[in-house]
């Protein structure tokens, strides 16, 4: 399967994975036959594009790294939980501890048996709507690296309890400042910064929840530099969790749809983390985040340096900046054509210029 921008889709292609409402129900089913009116719809939501199948891009698969079912469980409880908070309800989260725990449990089980090493932001980017999703999206990025971190099944836990209610606060900010698209007057911003205090007290979370977890949600705008807030702490200063989620949060809000702001490619949000590294973010975890995020996504198109399109048909862990594409046809050949950036002695001053989006 291959990734099709939703302005380059066209009738009659098949849809290669479902797509997803932001409450998990199905808008595609995989399979499904694009109409025109599929198209103008897909464009009026917002939608960026969809994962369709074809016979050039046969054998490329894209998995998930966790399943659809688990992604359900967690949007559920999440919008639970904001409608709940948002009218004065602070006892959900109490009475649903259970039921939250067990869907991060089974997340985390996911992750460590996911055939998926290597995660591809736009497999994430499945869904309708930036919400609830960018706290599971956050959640699975920074349990990915936790686990790459050797981190126990214990701090894993609480991580990920920490990075899916990271922004809960935001529930009690007004939607029209959130979502202003010009610039925020000071004071407006002095206010946003308040948002994971606000969320820690507002839903008691201290009564309810392990330090480590309220502590990392308080501190994830922190930065290894000392150049984040609340309090300007940094390097060892801040909560390893909240290190974690920091680069977590980052990474999928900048290839997030906002509001305020159009999604970036996943390469230059992957070029803003890694330039980042010892300035906003811990060093460490950046080269791990380096190993196991995607800057060249599995089937999306590219244009490499030498003029040539292609989409990206296997990457590598040792080297993401350097994968394997199989190239476009040219002139009706039919012939199958690869150049794989690592690998191909031949091709080594070659490097993927952009993604095609």
């Amino acid at each position: 399967m291959r990734y099709i921008t939703a302005d380059n889709l066209k009738e009659g292609m098949t849809a290669g994975k479902p797509l997803f409402g932001d409450s998990g129900h199905i808008l595609i089913q995989a399979g499904t036959t694009i109409t025109d009116r599929v198209i103008a719809k897909l464009k009026e939501m917002g939608h960026s594009g969809l994962y369709i199948d074809d016979a050039f891009s046969e054998g490329i698969e894209v998995e998930s790294v966790i399943s659809q079912e688990v992604r359900n469980k967690s949007a559920i409880l999440m919008h639970h939980l904001r409608g709940s908070a948002m009218k004065g309800n602070s006892k959900f989260f109490q009475s649903n501890m259970k039921k939250i725990t067990d869907v991060l449990s089974q997340l985390i089980d996911e992750i460590m048996n996911s055939n998926a090493p290597i995660i591809s932001i736009t497999d994430m980017k499945d869904f309708d709507k930036y919400t609830y999703q960018h706290s599971i999206n956050v959640c699975v990025l920074a349990c990915v690296i936790g686990l790459e971190c050797d981190l126990p099944r214990r701090q894993l836990k609480s991580l990920a309890m920490a990075a899916i209610l990271h922004d809960i606060g935001k529930i009690f900010i007004d939607i029209n400042l959130l979502n202003k698209p010009g610039k925020l007057t000071d004071e407006e911003f002095e206010l946003i910064k308040t948002h994971a205090a606000v969320g820690v007290e507002k839903l008691k979370l201290k009564k309810s929840l392990p330090f480590t977890v309220t502590s990392a949600i308080m501190n994830h705008h922190e930065r290894y530099d000392g150049t984040g807030y609340p309090y300007g702490k940094k390097s060892a200063q801040i909560p390893f969790e909240a290190q974690i989620i920091a680069i977590a949060d980052v990474y999928d809000a900048m290839t997030s749809k906002r509001a305020y702001a159009e999604a970036v490619p996943p390469p230059e949000a992957y070029e803003y983390i890694s330039g980042n590294s010892g300035g906003e973010f811990n060093p460490k975890l950046v080269e791990i985040f380096m190993k196991k995020v995607a800057p060249f996504p599995l089937g999306v198109q590219v244009q490499l340096s030498n003029g040539q399109h292609g989409i990206v048909c296997k990457n590598y862990e040792n080297n993401l900046l350097r994968p394997l594409v199989k190239l476009l046809p040219e002139d009706g050949a039919d012939d199958e054509r690869y150049i794989d950036l690592r690998d191909d002695v031949g091709s080594y001053n070659i490097v993927v210029e952009r993604i095609l989006l």
